[in-house]
């Protein structure tokens, strides 16, 4: 079986893929992962065959125009009455949907697996006559809006003779517990969450022995390159300076230079992988995006969040409503209440904590990624006997 994966060129969207991608080529299968030039590095250093397709497209500048606002009450950048993603979903779909259905067509693909935001990819299968697979990456949020997406996408699959447009694809593979994940009709296959965190190596300067709690801070990518102002890190730094915790600090080398003057107890680890960190913590403080907290999940480990982006609220929202953590909007998140917050999760045997370890436990009972490979292989039918 000869299998495109494809996501548009942004890294926790590959590591979302990544273990699926491994999992077919193990099995035997041939694997091709395609995405815009901006990934094609990532893509080779997580062990995959590269395909570069369309253009980078300035994702960071979109987004910017979506945050939430930081003042309550106060109306978000975005006026459009339809999903603020969609301008974004259309930009990186129109840059990769033409060389992506030329690759599917001449690689003779069986089947494309696609990140839910990329969206050539559906194009580009029904275009070569090949099933599509959606591949959630977090909390099904674009399920709900499936008819504006159809209606926004009708003039870019006008282009391949009017094919019908499916978001949602042939099946939909879900890493994300049932308890955890918004409800919805599609076939779904259950697969085991694997975190994969980028190119891992083992943390240094960090004890995994220790006699006091110990909170990690990990603030994700996007919000550091949309709007430095909103790395909230130094605020949570705050909140824990008389508290009798360690602090770990997760960040990258390009948030490096934002980190002011630090106190003894909090330590900082640069292009870490998150998963290792994690399993020797209490307490995730973060951003709300989905890698961050189903790895914290997948660790046992309660959740701070404190989203800025629609759907970094809509994973956070699903969060607390399993009762695994707790949600503080923006315009909220003082060091006071950050404090309060983290006094109460770092507790012993709260409700919080008791739920992330059932939700730990709900992932370790999901399948695998080998057994979802080889569902995959029912769903192309004849399509496998290519001359």
């Amino acid at each position: 079986m000869r299998v495109v994966f494809t996501t548009w060129a942004w890294p926790t969207h590959l590591y979302a893929l990544a273990p699926l991608a491994w999992a077919c080529r193990a099995a035997g299968h041939e694997v091709l992962f395609a995405s815009q030039p901006g990934l094609a590095g990532e893509i080779r250093r997580a062990g995959l065959t590269a395909a570069r397709v369309g253009a980078d497209v300035d994702t960071a500048g979109i987004v910017r125009e979506y945050l939430l606002p930081t003042v309550p009450g106060a109306a978000s950048p975005a006026k459009s009455g339809k999903p603020r993603a969609v301008r974004l979903l259309l930009e990186h779909a129109e840059s990769m949907v033409d060389d992506l259905a030329e690759l599917v067509r001449d690689w003779r693909a069986d089947l494309v697996v696609y990140d839910p935001t990329a969206l050539a990819g559906p194009l580009a299968a029904a275009a070569a006559g090949v099933p599509a697979v959606r591949h959630l990456y977090g909390a099904d949020l674009l399920s709900r809006v499936s008819g504006v997406l159809a209606e926004a996408f009708a003039p870019l699959a006008a282009r391949f003779g009017g094919l019908p447009f499916d978001a949602a694809g042939a099946a939909t593979i879900d890493p994300v517990p049932a308890s955890m994940q918004v409800p919805g009709e599609h076939r779904r296959l259950p697969v085991r969450y694997v975190p994969v965190n980028g190119p891992a190596k083992p943390p240094r300067g960090f004890r995994v022995g220790r006699d006091r709690p110990r909170v990690c801070v990990s603030w994700g990518h996007t919000i550091a390159k949309v709007d430095p102002r909103r790395f909230l890190v130094d605020r949570v730094v705050a909140a824990t300076a008389d508290l009798d915790v360690d602090v770990v600090l997760a960040v990258s080398a390009a948030q490096r230079p934002l980190l002011g003057p630090l106190p003894g107890h909090v330590h900082v680890l640069v292009d870490e992988p998150l998963q290792p960190i994690l399993a020797g913590c209490d307490l995730l403080v973060g951003h709300g995006g989905a890698s961050s907290l189903l790895t914290s999940l997948h660790e046992g480990v309660p959740v701070l969040l404190v989203p800025q982006l629609p759907d970094h609220a809509g994973h956070s929202a699903r969060a607390g409503a399993r009762g695994a953590g707790v949600v503080v909007g923006i315009a909220d998140a003082t060091a006071d209440v950050l404090h309060d917050h983290i006094v109460r999760l770092i507790a012993p045997g709260t409700p919080q904590r008791t739920a992330a370890r059932e939700v730990a436990a709900e992932m370790r009972e999901q399948p695998s990624p080998s057994k979802v490979a080889a569902a995959l292989e029912t769903l192309t039918g004849p399509v496998l006997n290519h001359p």
